[in-house]
């Protein structure tokens, strides 16, 4: 007999995840998280590839079930079916980046970061990456602690949480006490992280090997190669801690802005300690509905943050939820100095004149950005490319051009420049300094930072008073 169009619905991949919000919510994702929590992260390249493309393929399963079930239902249950999908689909996407951990999970955290651009239910569900990925069970790491600090942790702090209350893609973060007293966070490295992003960057390459036929190739493989050295540099704690007491000495007490300090006696390559910071993170805060202008005064504590540590040579290129803490007399903290940018002094005062001239509305400060960034303007075969690159600039610099409070609340403003850096990508346009990979991200990470508070801040006031500075 021949199946009906009824029957091949019926036949289509069935995801019990997919049936009930309620279900796929908190307690699911307790679920997979406590399933990865005994289980050590792959390191070899075939089964990071192999784990990844199944992800894919399970993937592209789920949304065409979706689109073929949804020309049977009504919109009503067709609406409500596609948020279902969206979950189980992030629910996948952190069981399988969770596991992998490394490099994989840094992709997670960049989708979660992204809010108007991806579905709601992944955003939210990925941007858990940021500061609660699956952490994993202390007696995995148990011997980090042990061959980095010369002692078992209950022999070396007065009190020690074995239950990692913060966890991301490079380690995870238990709170302490020191003998002498001081509440502090110790951040201890997954075992064999860093194989692990040497592994995922041949995957890449691999994956990649077409490109290296196009006219671009060399620019793809600088900035590859920029990926996986400040990949690196986050797994070396000693590179952070240094960062950290460079950047806490250009904030005062008067700023309320705060940069934990690092105890140096606790600390390691792949042990960190650092001063405990109290607070909230953006979720709970927003969760409490703060008044307007307690959103503004947090969103110009951001901006005069980056600017401050850009005009001195440091600029904290991974700007997202899990990195701030709003604290409850009205400071900000600041975490995570693993992935920074330094500049020399004359990059820095070439982006001064550059952000100068642009507020002045000198034409030609455009132009000279370019050059410094290393974009090829006289290819007449990226023209249409280059005019991208022109308006993503444009797009990212509008608070500073603005006199007055910029309103970062509008969602549109972070699609039409996720929609801008699109048209580059089509383009297949490349070419430019490596370095500014990040910046590209910290800007977008910024924005996106700004645009969930729904702060007004004056950026260009602000940055004004830290280029005179």
């Amino acid at each position: 007999m021949n199946p009906t169009l009824k029957d091949l619905i019926a036949a289509l991949p069935h995801d019990d995840a997919a049936e009930d919000v309620a279900e796929l919510s908190e307690e699911h994702l307790q679920e997979i998280f406590t399933s990865l929590a005994g289980r050590r992260m792959p390191i070899g390249s075939v089964y990071r590839l192999w784990t990844l493309s199944g992800l894919s393929a399970q993937i592209a399963l789920a949304y065409f079930a979706y689109w073929m079930r949804q020309w049977f239902i009504d919109a009503e249950e067709r609406k409500q079916r596609l948020v279902n999908t969206n979950l189980a689909v992030a629910l996948k996407m952190i069981h399988r980046m969770g596991y992998l951990r490394g490099a994989v999970a840094k992709v997670g955290q960049f989708l979660g970061s992204l809010p108007e651009i991806l579905p709601d239910e992944i955003v939210s569900t990925l941007d858990r990456l940021h500061f609660e990925a699956p952490p994993m069970h202390f007696s995995l790491l148990r011997e980090m602690v042990r061959n980095e600090l010369g002692g078992d942790p209950e022999d070396m702090f007065e009190r020690f949480d074995t239950q990692a209350f913060a966890a991301a893609t490079i380690g995870q973060v238990h709170r302490a006490r020191l003998k002498s007293g001081e509440d502090v966070a110790v951040k201890i490295q997954y075992p064999g992280i860093a194989r692990t992003i040497d592994a995922d960057m041949r995957n890449l390459h691999a994956l990649l090997f077409p490109a290296r036929l196009g006219k671009h190739w060399e620019s793809v493989k600088g900035l590859l190669g920029e990926i996986q050295r400040t990949l690196h540099l986050e797994t070396d704690y000693e590179h952070e801690a240094n960062n950290l007491r460079d950047v806490s000495s250009l904030f005062p007490a008067k700023d309320g802005i705060v940069i934990p300090r690092v105890f140096e006696s606790y600390s390691t390559k792949r042990v960190l300690t650092t001063e405990y910071v109290p607070g909230t993170l953006l979720d709970q805060f927003l969760s409490t509905k703060p008044d307007q202008e307690t959103r503004d005064q947090f969103g110009s504590k951001l901006v005069r943050a980056w600017f401050r540590m850009f005009y001195s040579g440091i600029s904290h290129m991974d700007p997202h939820a899990g990195n701030y803490v709003f604290m409850e007399d009205g400071r900000l903290g600041i975490l995570d100095f693993g992935c920074v940018q330094r500049y020399d002094v004359k990059e820095i005062e070439l982006m001064k004149s550059f952000f100068v001239r642009l507020i002045d509305g000198d034409s030609s400060a455009l132009a000279d950005f370019l050059r410094l960034a290393g974009v090829d303007q006289k290819n007449s075969r990226n023209a249409v490319a280059i005019e991208q690159v022109e308006a993503f600039i444009q797009w990212t610099n509008e608070p500073l051009i603005q006199s007055g409070p910029f309103d970062f609340g509008d969602p549109a403003r972070i699609r039409k420049g996720i929609e801008i850096l699109g048209r580059i990508c089509e383009k297949r346009y490349a070419k430019s300094n490596p370095k500014y990979l990040y910046t590209t991200r910290s800007s977008l990470g910024m924005t996106a930072m700004l645009l969930r508070l729904k702060a007004r801040v004056d950026s260009r006031s602000i940055h004004d008073g830290e280029a005179a500075a």
